[in-house]
């Protein structure tokens, strides 16, 4: 296959698939939460570690994974992982205790670090460079279109066919897309000598200093926490509400289609945009949409709070990556070695937001929650604030 001319469209339309797969299997277990609070006796904080084990997985295996596709090829190991997603994807609608749905999300999670790291590597090794911020900016974009399938999917769509059913019929899709990539060429995505690529903690060492890597880190912590804290407190929010999974599916994905029109806007934009100072300025609007949301005016209030945060935090994500690569060229650094890890510091948000917002919820303080992260978005702003006056004084 690896003799075979690269499709740049075609191959950045199966990377994108699966990313867009992937990013389903994740996002529908929120609007399941209550689903299974009910059927399984999940408690708050329970139901926090189930969202969180899945990025804890990611964040373990990111980092491994990039280095198993140098030493397989990237090709090989997308593979790999699309196979194991068949297994991995039905078998949460089969979870029958809290031990089995919690083994059910590292497998996932497991399929995940994969298709990121692999699957990207993959897309960035077999196009040209004047094709390959294209193909990874619209790879990019399949997961934020599958922000609004995510939940769309774990709610109306589950609530309709049945849990079985309809996780089986993405099982389905999923076997589909490694029909393709069985017929795709590899390009230059075979194995790679490890020793001359560099080390994973480059990227990490260099964000000590100020520049465009440290505030691209950074955004991408701020961010990860604060959606990940509110994926867990508003499905909880909406149940003590009385609202129903379908109801709080349909929610997010208001959400989403905000998100995705504010990154269209930011694509078109693009070059114009100053990113360093939106990603400044961002977090400013996210503190005040979050203190809205403790305003006691009802669910719908609410409602129209959370779609605003939600599209508000899509371009933070959108830009750390455009900024991260900026930074990873003026420093030296592979961007494959930089994406790797931004998911990683994404993960680990992704990771310990839940279980604390878990925790806390089950306390009955939930309000503390989002006064935390009110508070950790203005420090954000200021922090990168400084960060940029610190850029410019050096420049």
């Amino acid at each position: 296959m690896a003799d075979r001319v690269v499709s740049p469209r075609r191959l950045t339309a199966l990377i994108s698939s699966l990313i867009f797969l992937d990013m389903i299997t994740w996002l529908a277990a929120i609007p399941l939460i209550p689903y299974w609070q009910r059927e399984l006796g999940l408690s708050d904080d329970q139901a926090g570690v189930v969202l969180a084990i899945y990025s804890l997985t990611v964040l373990i295996l990111a980092i491994p994974s990039g280095h198993i596709a140098d030493r397989l090829g990237a090709r090989r190991l997308t593979l790999i992982g699309a196979a194991l997603f068949v297994v991995a994807a039905p078998l949460i609608a089969f979870a029958d205790s809290f031990e089995a749905l919690l083994a059910v999300r590292v497998f996932q999670g497991a399929c995940s670090a994969i298709t990121w790291s692999a699957g990207l590597a993959w897309l960035a090794a077999s196009v040209g460079p004047e094709y390959r911020m294209r193909g990874l900016s619209i790879a990019n974009a399949s997961a934020t279109i599958a922000t609004i399938a995510g939940p769309l999917f774990g709610g109306p769509i589950v609530a309709f066919a049945g849990i079985e059913v309809a996780f089986l019929g993405l099982a389905v899709l999923v076997v589909a897309v490694i029909a393709w990539a069985l017929v795709e060429p590899g390009g230059n995505a075979g194995p790679q000598a490890h020793e001359d690529r560099q080390g994973p903690f480059v990227a990490l060492i260099a964000a000590r200093r100020p520049g465009a890597l440290q505030v691209a880190f950074v955004s991408i912590a701020f961010v990860s926490l604060m959606m990940a804290a509110l994926q867990l407190l508003a499905p909880l929010h909406y149940d003590d509400g009385g609202w129903s999974s379908s109801a709080i599916g349909w929610v997010f994905t208001a959400g989403s289609v905000l998100s995705v029109l504010a990154i269209v806007i930011v694509g078109r934009l693009g070059s114009r945009i100053d990113g360093i100072r939106s990603l400044v300025l961002l977090p400013v609007g996210c503190a005040v949409v979050v203190a809205a949301l403790l305003v006691p005016l009802g669910l719908w209030w609410y409602s129209a709070a959370l779609v605003i945060v939600i599209g508000i935090a899509a371009p933070v994500f959108t830009i750390s990556y455009a900024v991260c690569a900026e930074g990873a060229r003026a420093g030296g650094i592979g961007e494959g070695s930089a994406f790797g890890m931004l998911n990683a510091v994404w993960a680990v948000g992704a990771v310990i937001s839940p279980v604390i917002s878990g925790i806390v919820a089950e306390g009955g303080v939930s309000w503390v929650a989002y006064v935390v992260v009110a508070v950790l978005a203005i420090a954000t702003a200021v922090f990168l604030a400084g960060a940029r006056r610190r850029m410019a004084a050096a420049a």
